[in-house]
């Protein structure tokens, strides 16, 4: 029995020591799992800030994306008021066009008007040039008649 006993000793002595090396893997697994669960604790908060900053960088982006929808729907208002006023002048020009249109009509009717009347009053004065040089042949017989009667009547 004292083979058994030793044998049971060396048997327990063997359990122990693989209990203790056991125990020795297991402390220095927990260790690395520590280290693991730190490390990937470390790379999380940088994730963590990285994600908050493509948050950020997301709004800030959305942001300008409104102010530009912003000053696009004003542009285009903005254009659709300046096409309205373009077509509000061309409208104008093309009145104003008609309107020159109808004076130089009028101002050619008045121009040959003009030409018209000088042309009769050129004849009417020609004509009054005329009695008068009539006028003053008769007046000079007349005058000379009466001179020729004064005399022979005296």
């Amino acid at each position: 029995m004292a083979g058994r006993g030793s044998d049971s000793q060396k048997q327990l002595l063997s359990l122990i020591r693989n209990f203790a090396a056991e125990k020795s893997q297991g402390e220095r697994r927990v260790v690395t799992l520590r280290k693991q669960i730190a490390k990937l604790t470390s790379e999380l908060s940088m994730e963590y800030e990285e994600l908050e900053k493509a948050k950020r960088c997301k709004e800030m982006v959305e942001q300008d994306l409104k102010g530009f929808e912003v000053q696009l729907m004003l542009s285009e208002a903005s254009n659709q008021t300046l096409e309205a006023r373009v077509s509000l002048i061309q409208d104008q020009i093309s009145a104003v066009g008609s309107d020159l249109e109808t004076l130089k009509f009028e101002e050619a009717a008045l121009r040959e008007q003009f030409f018209h009347n000088m042309l009769h009053m050129n004849g009417k004065i020609r004509k009054f040039q005329e009695s008068i040089i009539i006028c003053d042949i008769d007046a000079v017989d007349c005058t000379a008649s009466r001179v020729h009667l004064v005399r022979n009547y005296k």
